[in-house]
């Protein structure tokens, strides 16, 4: 096994633990290639050196429901109503979100 190879499934399990599972599955290695990559991919910029670099990416437009509350409410955004979003929308990757939810809110 290869150290990226082994990186990624290091990463994988910790990622599956994340949703309290029993085994790993191909989600928690697909989840953990991109933590990975978007943790490299930054790294890279960091070390390039480069003035002209920015680590801002280009905005995206946004869904109603996030546009929604990124405009709504009084105050800045907290972390938590993010996560509590992600987690409303009732996804396949929602169960990863409860350690996260928890941690927010100080459990």
């Amino acid at each position: 096994m290869t150290a990226d190879a082994r990186d990624l499934m290091v990463t994988a399990q910790e990622v599956a633990r994340l949703r309290d599972a029993q085994q790993l599955e191909v989600r928690d290695v697909a989840l953990a290639a991109l933590v990975l990559h978007v943790r490299r991919s930054a790294e890279q910029v960091e070390g390039s050196g480069s003035a002209e670099v920015s680590l801002s990416p280009e905005m995206l437009p946004m869904a109603d429901e996030v546009r929604e509350i990124m405009t709504s409410g009084e105050g800045d955004l907290r972390n938590s109503e993010l996560v509590e979003l992600a987690r409303s929308e009732g996804s396949e990757l929602s169960e990863y979100l409860g350690p996260v939810w928890r941690a927010t809110k100080g459990y």
